[in-house]
């Protein structure tokens, strides 16, 4: 049974258990305590504590996830990775125990046809909700259930005694017996032994408990099911092979990576180690970077940047001395085309990411490699310490295998237990940094979580209208909750229905008034919290109060604009798509009254043409007056129907669908206008990069294109004004203003030049020798970076054989540059070492290679003193 068979069969299985199938949500969470999503829990948080309403209370997915906290053991074990798949069936206090045994035995057994016989199955040590199931609703014996403690049969592993707080429970774990030849030889060998032959592929995770400080364990407010189990891992054992990277999936992308490497897995351990690597870093690094994740030196980026190194690396170690990575890109998108339909139309994006990463990576992996070799050099013991072993690891990616070549070739060994104790305390550092800290699960606190927990959700009316009654149902402040606000007080009010709009997908939040006979409040925004909108307002008369009865008015003109804004924003993102590809996906925007923002997903600038044909289509369809419909349906139709759905936003079974006639289709909770033509006009305004891979348009609509033209007008005035011409001419003149300048440049730079030359044959009479080495060290007057490095350059050529170290000063800014010629060199003269000596005698630093490097310092006054010292550093460098 193939992979995607396996996938399928599992959602057929939980569907005729009647929960709803649901996408995999990205692997950036929606949820700021998390970098990736590593569960298939994570999207579901808010539904297992009943802070918001799930699309129905059974729920199975397949969810992308990503973990690194093992990422040294990927490769070497047959079943750790980065990237893997997640299947999962979920209850939001519906169903419990004792079905979620039942069907998990059910689909193992009569579905997937596992011997029965090869499953045992673990509880938490004292659940024994969770043994009754076992042995009464599936028929284990006894004998085949083991329990264990809370480090291995409790989520979060060893929550009651360590935290962290939050929804946690025990939980109960399948496995399957891979048998005793991959075993440790124990007679006592079982579930939770730390050999290969007890594969763990189903956890059911039973939340129940709500941890507080101290260690209390209180209920839940419902009792959920929280389940996993490992795609990988189940396609191994029903393919009869005894690692994950033996399955379908990985025996093609080995295959891909055999023809690209031209070597055969499997004929030698070495490199079927790394290709282990390669494969599976190559489809974290596609599917991270198709969900958005750019490499960076922060954050989530900079997990997908460490991921690609190693890779990157590996294939190093494979002699490819060229980026290769984007080329793995099609065979991964092409296996796994059919389960996620929306990664070929990102390929070429992701392609392009990947390979413009791996090619900045190998500038880098050459200077690292220089750094190697200068430490190598000037190495008096044959041994690389620990430490700088680390130092090459952690700074620049190097594996240690890299560095134990490089240095097995020139002689040298590892300080391997160095190394290890620098690792180690790296690792400390990492998880004393990552550690949890407090609740799992933000709640709000308070009176505002009181009237979460208690109050129906907002019914939303601002579809249809901008005025509407309502009752007031809360009147909160801070945490305190109110029964009345008066005349000059700051609240949010909680109505049982409303025209405003809660700030959502990039659209701010309404504005507007909030008036009953005794009192009148200025709505300042509008939020949303869970299921309940807040009205941020000021009480500007009278005085309101709980169960008032009130009219709630929208500022019409604002919504208006907001309305134009954000239609544009659809109609931009279709245009986009059409001229620059179908890897341009929505990453953030900001609708409001005055000007939009959107940002998406694009490997290079927008070209101006590019942008100009944007634009033009944009208006073109604005001018069509084309109509804009909205109808509601079930998540599967909308997808079904074409509908886009946006990064970060989440959906429920039912969804709203936005069309603008035959040009754009999407999955949106905003409010629109009726017709394209009630737009006006889109000028764009700015584009821009907003980080790697990612890039930014910014643009105005209706009175805000009048106003946009005024400031241009108004702009070219000014601009011609001080050209001293008209605005048609002055493109023209500024052209000839820029050659002018630049011929005046280059004249400056050849007087520079032939300055140099001629103070070059000044100090080339000052050398003195060292060891029967040729020293220039002297003063150059206020010449800058370039002016001193054709000085040295010039004094070079003049001595044919020796050292030159030149002093710059200007202001409180000093300059080194040294130079050694390459026979020099052989007698150990190192420029990068003479010239941080010399700087540092002035309050500086620096260095670089042994033939060129430059310095700085900081204490003009020193410098005749730091370059009095280099003859002295330069004789301790000179051999004979």
């Amino acid at each position: 049974m193939s992979t995607d068979e396996i996938r399928e069969l599992f959602f057929r299985f939980f569907e005729t258990k009647g929960h709803l199938r649901l996408p995999s949500a990205s692997l950036i969470p929606d949820d700021p305590t998390l970098l990736l999503t590593g569960a298939g829990m994570n999207p579901f948080k808010s539904y297992f504590i009943g802070a918001e309403t799930p699309p129905s209370r059974r729920v199975v997915t397949c969810q992308k996830c990503v973990r690194v906290g093992d990422v040294d053991n990927v490769g070497r074990t047959p079943r750790h990775h980065t990237f893997f798949e997640m299947l999962g069936n979920f209850s939001f206090g519906d169903y419990f125990i004792r079905e979620s045994c039942a069907w998990a035995w059910e689909f193992s057994t009569e579905w997937l046809k596992l011997d029965p016989e090869k499953l045992r199955v673990t509880i938490y040590e004292n659940d024994e909700d969770a043994y009754t199931a076992w042995i009464e609703d599936v028929g284990l014996a006894p004998d085949r259930i083991t329990r264990l403690g809370e480090h291995d049969n409790f989520w979060p592993a060893d929550a009651p005694s360590l935290g962290p707080n939050g929804p946690c429970g025990p939980c109960s774990e399948i496995f399957y017996d891979m048998g005793e030849a991959l075993g440790c030889g124990s007679p006592d060998c079982s579930p939770g032994c730390d050999c290969d032959r007890w594969l763990e592929y189903w956890n059911l995770v039973f939340q129940v408990y709500d941890r507080k400080e101290g260690g209390v364990l209180d209920p839940l407010p419902q009792r959920n099911i929280d389940t996993g189990l490992g795609l990988d891992r189940i396609a191994a054992i029903l393919q009869g092979v005894s690692s994950n990277f033996e399955n379908d999936v990985f025996r093609r992308l080995l295959a891909a990576e055999s023809e690209l490497f031209g070597r055969s897995y499997g004929a030698e351990a070495r490199d079927d180690l790394f290709m282990r690597v390669i494969a599976d870093h190559a489809r974290a690094g596609v599917f991270l970077v198709g969900d958005g994740v750019n490499p960076a030196n922060t954050g989530r980026g900079y997990v997908l940047r460490r991921i690609l190194r190693r890779a990157i690396l590996r294939g190093d170690l494979l002699g490819m001395k060229e980026p290769f990575l984007h080329r793995l890109a099609p065979p991964i998108v092409a296996i796994y085309r059919e389960a996620y339909p929306d990664l070929p139309g990102k390929e070429e994006y992701v392609a392009r990411i990947l390979n413009t990463e791996e090619e900045n990576f190998r500038r880098t992996l050459a200077q690292g490699m220089q750094r190697l070799e200068e430490y190598l050099a000037a190495a008096s013991e044959r041994m690389i310490p620990g430490e700088v072993a680390f130092l090459l690891y952690g700074t620049f990616g190097f594996p240690v295998e890299l560095i134990e070549e490089i240095a097995a070739e020139r002689g040298f060994s590892v300080d391997q237990e160095g190394f290890v104790r620098s690792l180690e305390e790296e690792k400390r550092r990492a998880r004393e940094g990552a550690r949890m800290q407090g609740d799992i699960f933000v709640t709000e606190k308070g009176a505002l979580g009181e009237m979460i927990r208690a109050f129906p959700p907002t019914e939303f009316l601002g579809y249809a209208v901008t005025e509407a009654g309502a009752e007031v149902l809360g009147i909160v402040s801070g945490e305190e909750r109110l029964g009345e606000a008066s005349e000059g007080q700051e609240t949010q009010v909680v109505l049982d229905r409303t025209p405003f709009y809660a700030e959502a997908g990039g659209q701010i939040g309404d504005t507007g008034e909030i008036r009953s006979p005794s009192a009148r409040l200025e709505v300042l925004d509008t939020q949303r919290k869970s299921d309940l909108v807040l009205h941020g307002a000021r009480v500007l008369a009278g005085t309101l109060r709980e169960g008032d009865s009130v009219t709630a008015v929208v500022e019409g003109s604002r919504r208006q604009a907001i309305r134009r804004h954000h239609s544009a924003t659809h109609l931009l993102h279709a245009a986009l798509r059409r001229v620059l590809g179908t890897h341009v996906e929505q990453k953030g925007s900001l609708v409001a009254p005055d000007r939009l923002r959107f940002d998406f997903s694009h490997y290079a600038a927008v070209e101006p043409e590019a942008l100009r044909q944007v634009e033009r289509m944009v208006n073109e369809r604005i001018m069509a007056d084309l109509p804009v419909s909205t109808t509601v349906a079930d998540i599967a139709e909308a997808q079904q129907m074409g509908a886009m759905a946006l990064f970060g936003e989440k959906y429920g079974e039912k969804v709203r669908v936005v069309q603008m006639g035959d040009f754009s289709l999407e999955l949106c909770g905003g409010t629109h206008v009726e017709r394209t033509g009630q737009i006006g006009l889109v000028r764009i305004v700015g584009e821009s990069s907003i980080g790697a891979g990612l890039r930014r348009v910014e643009a105005v609509t209706g009175h805000g294109v009048i106003e946009q033209l005024d400031r241009d007008e108004a702009l070219a005035a000014l601009v011609a004004g001080a050209l001293k011409t008209t605005p048609a001419e002055a493109p023209a003149r500024a052209a000839a203003q820029v050659e002018e300048i630049a011929a005046l440049r280059h004249e400056v730079q050849q007087l520079r030049a032939q300055q140099a030359s001629a103070r070059a044959g000044d100090l080339a009479a000052q050398a003195q020798e060292v060891k029967g080495v040729k020293l220039i060290a002297a003063r150059a007057g206020g010449a800058d970076r370039e002016a001193l490095t054709r000085m040295a350059d010039a004094l070079a050529e003049k001595l044919r054989s020796g050292v030159v170290v030149l002093a710059g000063v200007s202001d409180s800014t000093v300059l080194f540059v040294a130079k050694a010629t390459p026979d020099v060199v052989k007698q150990g003269a190192h420029a990068g070492n003479l010239v941080r000596a010399v700087a540092k005698a002035a309050g500086g630093g620096g260095g670089g290679r042994p033939d060129f490097a430059r310095a700085g310092g900081k204490d003009p006054a020193k410098v005749d003193a730091a370059l009095e010292m280099a003859a002295g550093v330069l004789e301790g460098m000179v051999k004979g």
